[in-house]
């Protein structure tokens, strides 16, 4: 059974009649009449009853029309979504990130998405650099954003934000009474800092730090997410080194944030994706983090 033949019968069962049937269609008769009795045959019954005077529709013909109705129905809704899948205007595109893109790029990306792409549907998934390349290798993350140095021929990336570090003190910590904080000064000090992964990434931006200041820590603790490193240092644990924008949105009582003399250190947030993905939705995403990083650097 073909969709032309269902449209042939559907054009027949509204007019009632094979010539102005197929005059609507712009088919000769013959050929209209032809599709109708292989689709007959094909169901195994008549569907319409046909007279040297008039056409109607059998009851096998009257079970078959809403049904014909629904599946071009379908049939035209299949088209028109693969087509707007295939311009990048629907389906769904798999976002992971680190817990630090929440106070920069992905809240934008996300308006960006709800705005211009309300069909997309996006799916979001917090992960360490390790575990987003690993999904991304086995497809099932479509672009990942994280602190990573990115040296994989199968992968593209772009930097989508740069935010110099301040450090997060207790309030009550000699170091919190000054405008700029030496980390010398906090040389004593338990710094709280993501664990390392394979790739290099903010860890190994923190350590970098205090070696150019020219030590290392005195002891350091390991936790999961920058913002539970600033809740302990609200209780009085350790220090930390976290991006600028922690300062702003990240506000919790008896932690206060300073900028560092003599150092600048700068976290970058990437944007990576595989360079075999041919689909047009994450083009257009990444179309759109290009564009803002190309207006970040103008302004």
């Amino acid at each position: 059974m073909e969709l032309r033949q269902i449209r042939y019968f559907l054009a027949v069962a509204q007019e009632l009649h094979f010539t102005r049937a197929s005059k609507a269609l712009y088919v000769a008769q013959p050929a209209l009449s032809q599709q109708i009795r292989l689709l007959e045959e094909e169901i195994g019954t008549r569907l319409f009853e046909r007279t040297n005077r008039r056409v109607r529709l059998t009851p096998a013909g009257e079970a078959f029309l809403a049904r014909a109705r629904f599946a071009l129905e379908q049939a035209a809704k299949a088209a028109s979504d693969a087509a707007r899948v295939g311009r990048g205007e629907a389906g769904s595109i798999s976002i992971g990130f680190v817990s630090t893109a929440i106070y920069s790029v992905l809240p934008q990306l996300l308006r960006w998405c709800r705005d211009q792409l309300p069909a997309v549907h996006v799916e979001l998934h917090e992960l360490e650099p390790s575990e987003q390349f690993a999904a991304l290798r086995r497809g099932s993350l479509d672009v990942g954003m994280m602190h990573a140095s990115m040296e994989d021929p199968e992968l593209e990336s772009v930097v989508v934000s740069r935010e110099r570090l301040v450090v997060a003190l207790p309030e009550k910590h000699p170091a919190a009474l000054k405008q700029r904080v030496d980390l010398r000064l906090l040389a004593q000090e338990t710094v709280l800092l993501p664990p390392r992964h394979e790739l290099a990434g903010f860890h190994d931006l923190v350590v970098s730090a205090f070696q150019r200041a020219g030590y290392m820590p005195a002891a350091t603790q390991s936790v999961r997410l920058l913002q539970t490193a600033v809740g302990l240092i609200a209780g009085g644990i350790g220090i930390a080194l976290v991006p600028v924008s922690f300062q702003e949105h990240l506000r919790i009582r008896g932690v206060v944030y300073r900028p560092l003399t003599g150092l600048k250190t700068e976290a970058e947030l990437v944007a990576v994706w595989r360079k075999d993905d041919s689909s047009s939705l994450l083009a257009r995403v990444t179309k759109n983090l290009r564009s803002r990083v190309a207006a970040s650097r103008r302004r």
